[in-house]
């Protein structure tokens, strides 16, 4: 039975991994990971996380680059993955078996699997953290070691902030002071990107629009193996799913509590968990950091280690912890039979580059303009591309959809004028933007015409 959960759940990943289209956030890995370091660290005070995960996605977008197979970005995420089977053997010997159920059956572990993201990889680290700093005896390798995985998560992803404090404040709890010095230690060593941190500007988060409120029930399902699943996976799953896990979250909440109160690591585990979701909570009234579907994969590790040992030992817990297993593998599974259709931004660019010459110019809206600049750079779109709104080339990772203003009918202006003989201003934009506003004034200058329209995006040619 264990053998075959593992098999199906390897299979959703690797098919996820293979056949689900890559997204924006992806997209902007490729973009990253390209990136010299000194333009990494530029590009990163203004977008996205620490520098460690896209350093270590180096290799894999050279690949991708080499190959053309976008899906070798999420090679890392799914080894880090796979590795999490590895910690069945820090538990006790009746709770491995439920360690790796859990791990190969949880929705969110699967899915996270197959993104070329941070996530796998913090859970992994956390997982870590928390066992060298609050498990075991404090020898010298442990504190060592645990310093190291302090410092990498860290720089993998901020949301190992908040982990690192929490584990520090149930340190200090235990009075473990060795543990306590190395996480101090860890936070020591990630002082030089706080500057970047704290200069971040706050409509880098501005799309996340989730109040604590409607945070609080996601978390409680992905404790219960569903969670609210992110929208470039795929379409959300039925709400009585989600109820489900909601419902078993919230049992296994209470019975992992009670069944752990004479098994100290256990309790701590699940401790740690919880103070790490309050404190992304508490963290949202300043930035809107709790993001269900995602902040969880920070402790969602720790959790099912936690469960597992309860597990082990109380009957409750072992039907809490098989009816999630059960909803988070019904979860993966509806996710990976779900449709998978490529976005528009991508499809028009791949469109796009086989019609643009070198003396083109592309004006990219938002949504449109990272995977054109990527294309661009990569050598694969021949035209040079600028963005509208034109701040957004500074953070091309994110973007907030303007209403469209007087800049921006200047900025297509100067583009058309500055063309070179024969050269055309290809217009790729959301059709909010594709207002009479821009295209008037550009006819006036020239002949404008219709490639292709979409939904979500309109393909027009400028030409003198």
């Amino acid at each position: 039975m264990l053998a075959a959960l593992v098999a199906v759940s390897l299979a959703a990943r690797i098919f996820l991994l293979l056949e689900r289209p890559i997204w924006h956030d992806e997209a902007f890995t490729a973009w990253a990971s390209r990136l010299a370091l000194p333009r990494l660290v530029e590009a990163l005070r203004s977008d996205s996380g620490p520098p460690l995960f896209y350093l270590l996605e180096r290799p894999f977008a050279r690949a991708a680059d080499a190959s053309g197979r976008e899906t070798l970005l999420r090679i890392l995420p799914f080894l880090a993955a796979l590795f999490l089977f590895a910690p069945a053997r820090t538990l006790p010997r009746g709770a491995r078996g439920w360690w790796i159920a859990l791990i190969a059956c949880f929705a969110l572990v699967n899915l996270y699997a197959a993104e070329a993201r941070a996530y796998s990889l913090l859970a992994v680290l956390c997982l870590f953290l928390f066992v060298l700093a609050l498990d075991g005896e404090q020898t010298p390798p442990r504190l060592t070691a645990l310093w190291a995985v302090g410092t990498l998560a860290l720089w993998t992803h901020y949301l190992a902030l908040i982990a690192v404090v929490a584990a520090l404040v149930l340190a200090l709890a235990r009075r473990r002071r060795g543990s306590a010095l190395a996480l101090a230690a860890a936070l020591l060593a990630f002082t030089p990107w706080v500057p970047v941190l704290l200069a971040q500007p706050p409509s880098a988060m501005a799309w996340l629009l989730d109040p604590p409120a409607r945070a609080l029930p996601g978390f409680f399902s992905a404790l219960g193996g569903v969670g609210r699943i992110p929208s470039p996976f795929g379409p959300p799953v039925p709400p009585a799913l989600f109820a489900a896990g909601l419902a078993a979250g919230a049992l296994l909440a209470v019975q992992v509590f009670r069944a752990t109160k004479d098994d100290p690591p256990g309790r701590l585990a699940a401790l740690f968990v919880f103070l790490v979701l309050a404190l992304s909570l508490a963290a949202s009234v300043w930035r809107p950091i709790a993001f269900a579907g995602r902040s969880e994969m920070a402790v969602l590790a720790v959790w099912i280690w936690a469960v597992a040992r309860a597990a082990a030992r109380d009957r409750v817990v072992r039907v809490a912890a098989g009816a999630s297993a059960a909803l988070g593998l019904a979860a993966t599974l509806f996710i990976v039979a779900g449709p998978h259709p490529r976005p528009t931004t991508s499809t028009a660019v791949a469109s796009l580059a086989r019609l643009a010459r070198p003396v083109d110019v592309v004006l990219a809206g938002p949504g449109f303009y990272l995977p054109a600049r990527l294309a661009a750079d990569r050598g694969r779109l021949a035209a040079s591309v600028a963005s509208l709104p034109e701040s957004d080339a500074a953070h091309p990772g994110w973007f907030v959809a303007w209403p469209l203003a007087e800049p921006d009918v200047r900025l297509a202006q100067r583009l058309a004028d500055g063309l070179p003989p024969g050269g055309r201003l290809f217009l790729l934009l959301p059709p909010a933007y594709n207002t009479p506003a821009l295209m008037t004034p550009l006819a006036e200058r020239g002949r404008l015409r219709e490639i292709a329209r979409q939904d979500d995006g309109v393909l027009t040619v400028w030409e003198r």
